[in-house]
């Protein structure tokens, strides 16, 4: 294999355009969602993308160069799965950097060659070898280790508070139960999302959108922990940071076709830093799937009780193990409290998981046969293979 050219450098580090809508489909079919022939089709939305404005690429400005292309490469020196990164640690004493991006682009699959190594690529074309840190297919998160020769920028990332949006007729009374230390982020606040290419130019992928509280899909077995942008990007973009207005990064990107899931900072940051402490990644689970109740009432498919309290937030049940059932968890229960802290939102339950994992918690529920408020108790436990999120 020949040795590589030396890289371009660049002063400036420019935004390649992208085309929308990527020849998708005007609407995909939802199989399991035959009972209503309406709610069984979902129209994709032709003008997902908003325009990058002065405002949103000042945003961009300052943070681009943190952003990283990903891709892991097999024996002959060939490109195999591409990615986006972006820098989270850089240590000058040791010019050693910490990128966070995703597991997919480390993942094995048969039917390829293996993988040889990992590479980053910086927005001039220079790249690096890359050391794996950690790797977790649950959340599908990639950390990577990279000594650099250079100087880099890094990003932080930042918690969000899921706050609901007062004029929505839904809510009129729900109880608003902010995280006070994180971003507040409204429905239809400004969302971008930032990617880069693994081959020249090495261009900068910026897709702009709004966030949105309704219910990103309709599948099950997916992470109900997951935010939805209305834009939408490409493969390229995935494992790149999504950030708000003010240029911070509040989680990262994924991928589907009528929205941009993103898993959000919160979770990032809390995973990382039990790794960190523990060796062991972060995956605790009551094995109970529930949605958050704002997002259920402004979804087509799930239908929410009446005979819930007015007035109260919280996470409505969709599906429970067979445990769970028979601690008298039920479908359309909603929960309201875990360990007597209030908890409207997915990632509210999470946080107080995470402080619990391998013991019990006390939820507090709300039957939704007849409204009544009940104690459960239910194990923290660790997601194993088969239930790691798709």
């Amino acid at each position: 294999m020949l040795d590589e050219p030396p890289a371009k450098r660049r002063e400036v580090d420019p935004i390649a355009p992208t085309k929308h809508p990527w020849n998708l489909p005007a609407g995909i079919d939802l199989p399991h969602c035959s009972c209503n022939p309406e709610e069984s089709y979902v129209a994709i939305p032709r003008e997902a993308n908003l325009p990058i404005d002065a405002e949103a690429r000042s945003a961009v400005a300052r943070v681009s160069l943190a952003v990283v292309a990903v891709a892991s490469i097999d024996a002959d020196g060939d490109q195999l799965w591409k990615a986006s990164g972006f820098i989270v640690e850089f240590d000058e004493a040791s010019m050693v950097g910490t990128i966070f991006s995703s597991a997919t682009v480390a993942k094995h699959d048969p039917l390829f060659p293996e993988i040889e190594k990992i590479k980053i690529y910086l927005f001039d074309g220079t790249s690096y070898d890359a050391t794996i840190t950690a790797c977790d297919y649950h959340w599908n998160q990639l950390v990577l280790s990279v000594r650099f020769d250079r100087v880099v920028k890094a990003i932080k990332l930042v918690e969000i508070s899921e706050n609901r949006n007062s004029r929505d007729p839904h809510l009129e009374r729900c109880s608003f139960l902010p995280h006070l230390s994180c971003e507040n982020l409204y429905p239809g606040d400004t969302i971008i999302g930032l990617g880069r290419r693994a081959q020249e130019p090495f261009g900068l992928q910026a897709n702009c959108g709004l966030y949105s509280t309704e219910c990103w899909t309709a599948f099950f077995n997916l992470c109900q922990e997951m935010q939805k942008a209305t834009f939408l990007n490409t493969y390229t973009a995935i494992g790149g940071p999504a950030i708000n207005r003010n240029g911070r990064v509040i989680g990262m990107l994924f991928q589907s076709v009528t929205c941009t899931p993103f898993l959000p900072a919160n979770i990032i940051i809390r995973w990382w830093e039990h790794f960190k402490n523990t060796g062991n990644y972060c995956r605790p689970t009551i094995r109970v799937l529930a949605v958050n109740l704002h997002n259920a009432q402004s979804s087509p498919w799930v239908e929410v009780p009446t005979t819930l309290h007015e007035g109260l937030d919280g996470l409505l049940v969709e599906l429970a193990s067979q445990a769970a059932l028979e601690a008298g968890l039920q479908q359309n229960d909603l929960i309201i409290q875990c360990n007597r802290r209030r908890v409207a939102t997915s990632l509210q339950m999470f946080e107080i998981l995470v402080e619990n994992i391998g013991k019990m918690v006390e939820l507090t529920v709300i039957k939704a046969e007849d409204g009544t408020a009940h104690s459960i108790h239910l194990p923290v436990e660790e997601a194993v293979e088969e239930n790691f999120y798709s």
